[in-house]
């Protein structure tokens, strides 16, 4: 098996179908051989019956999974097992792919055996959407560098080789949008990174977002979730030791610091500084409680058995 693509869905049926549509319409070359893996991560609509439906129709090569653990990377994980394919790519039940998205993934790994993986260009699928969530750049861009961390190469739109998973190893649970702590695809590519990898955003890699956000509330809760994964994010790599993401996370927090101090000595404090910084040490809060648990339910799974004595 050539490539397998994973897209993950929960309760978004009716946004599935027009992703599932586009894949239809993928114009593939010949002798590339693909598997279409839908997750369904406990979903309560009709997302079980559509993929069913797709699956009589017999014009996708697709297979169907549950994973009753809610979150997009216990849902990921679930794909990522079940896959087949040399290349891994993921995309969303919101987007809808190029006609040569599958080609184009294809071609970059065969013309470039060092290549782990690539990241794709996103675009809006409506104008009327706000223009968040996208990657738009026309220009190929290695990564290079963890200051591309946080805009280069998004979840909706990424391809690895196999072998990456077991170098890398899965996407961490404790991110994801169930928890608040958007940054799962952001943490698996500095893990990535972290191991030498060669990754590379490539714009003929395409897809269209279709998100639908388009009031202040939408965007806010969006931007909260952002910066609240950037949180947890610092601080479980900063618990690790890891010096670059440290100092990733000073320059973000000093200006946001010392302007919230002008501001509380001017009597003029604006919500935006505020809200950002208060959002990323909560994220880093809800991560430092995560590592505590686990460290505590991790020394009770490994605390010696003692015998009774009687």
């Amino acid at each position: 098996m050539d490539v397998s693509v994973i897209i993950c869905s929960y309760n978004r049926a009716s946004s599935l179908i027009n992703t599932l549509k586009s894949l239809e319409a993928l114009e593939c070359q010949p002798g590339i051989s693909w598997e279409l893996i839908v997750v369904d991560n406990n979903s309560t609509d009709e997302t079980r019956a559509i993929v069913a439906e797709f699956v009589n129709q017999g014009t996708l090569p697709l297979k169907y999974v549950f994973e009753k653990k809610q979150g997009l990377s216990y849902a990921r994980n679930a794909g990522i097992k079940q896959a087949a394919g040399n290349i891994l790519a993921f995309t969303d039940d919101d987007c809808i792919v190029d006609r040569h998205w599958l080609a184009a993934i294809s071609h970059e790994f065969d013309s470039d055996a060092s290549l782990s993986g690539i990241g794709g260009r996103v675009e809006l699928y409506n104008i009327n959407d706000a223009p968040v969530s996208i990657r738009p750049f026309r220009e190929r861009i290695p990564f290079l560098s963890l200051a591309q961390l946080f805009y280069l190469i998004q979840g909706c739109n990424m391809a690895f080789r196999s072998e990456v998973f077991e170098k890398v190893g899965g996407f961490d649970p404790s991110f994801g949008s169930n928890n608040g702590l958007v940054a799962d695809d952001t943490d698996f590519v500095f893990r990535a990174y972290r191991k030498g990898l060669k990754m590379v955003f490539v714009p003929e890699v395409l897809v269209y977002h279709n998100h639908g956000r388009r009031t202040p509330a939408q965007l806010q809760a969006l931007f909260k979730s952002y910066v609240n994964g950037r949180g947890g994010f610092y601080c479980k790599h900063i618990l690790r030791g890891d010096h670059e993401v440290l100092k990733m996370a000073y320059w973000e927090v000093r200006p946001l610091v010392r302007d919230v101090v002008r501001q509380l000595v001017a009597g003029k404090l604006t919500s935006n500084d505020l809200s950002c910084l208060w959002n990323l040490v909560r994220g880093a809060a809800r991560r430092l409680w995560e590592e505590v648990r686990n460290a505590r339910f991790k020394g009770l799974l490994e605390e010696p058995r003692v015998e009774p004595r009687f």
